[in-house]
């Protein structure tokens, strides 16, 4: 028996929703218990063990680097000091500093997990997936120049775009990827197989 006939009729149109969030929260809850011990520093641990991959001091400071061109876009920002891990503007001492929790791996690893378990065709997420890391990395470094331009002489503004409008938006380009992945990729395949199906039926019959 296929396990959509299992499914009462009520839950068969938000099957792939649920799906969806079943797979965030697994991935979310299982990074958060066994990674998150020090996202806002500069080290990375797994239970406890440090795993900090040598590549992070590079990444981190490559990601320095975009985030102050993306500033400097914006009119009004050439006195931007660059650091290697932060950027500030003069009268502003605080900054914000670039640390393990900005480099938007986490959500790299949230979204690769969903589309590795998600249904759809194996080889087009070959291309999907790192389509989606240059995406959520796009949003990373202009979410982090935002929060440097908007908090400039309002370093009370962090909060609510750091851990607020900004990571709900982060959540939210996670789940149009994978609504578009759904839409027109996933559920073109199903309709594809079914109706190779009823050709195959109406042949033999």
């Amino acid at each position: 028996m296929k396990m959509n006939k299992r499914i009462p009729d009520f839950i068969k149109p938000y099957t792939g929703i649920l799906w969806f969030l079943a797979l965030l929260f697994f991935f979310h809850f299982s990074w958060k218990i066994a990674i998150d011990g020090d996202m806002a520093g500069d080290m990375m641990y797994l239970f406890g063990k440090d795993i900090t991959p040598p590549w992070f001091l590079t990444l981190d400071r490559w990601l320095t680097q975009a985030v102050a061109w993306f500033v400097r876009l914006f009119p009004n920002t050439g006195d931007l000091i660059v650091e290697p891990q932060a950027l500030r503007f003069p009268g502003n001492p605080g900054g914000i500093g670039i640390v393990w929790g900005c480099t938007g791996v986490k959500q790299i690893f949230i979204f690769t997990g969903i589309m590795l378990l998600y249904r759809g065709p194996f080889l087009k997420k070959l291309y999907y997936i790192p389509l989606g890391w240059l995406i959520l990395t796009v949003y990373n470094v202009a979410r982090i120049g935002l929060i440097v331009i908007l908090t400039n002489g309002h370093q009370e503004r962090y909060n609510f775009l750091h851990d607020g409008i900004f990571r709900f938006i982060y959540y939210g380009i996670v789940f149009m990827l994978w609504v578009y992945w759904e839409e027109f990729i996933a559920n073109k395949q199903q309709k594809n197989k079914i109706n190779d199906e009823r050709k195959g039926t109406n042949q033999s019959s």
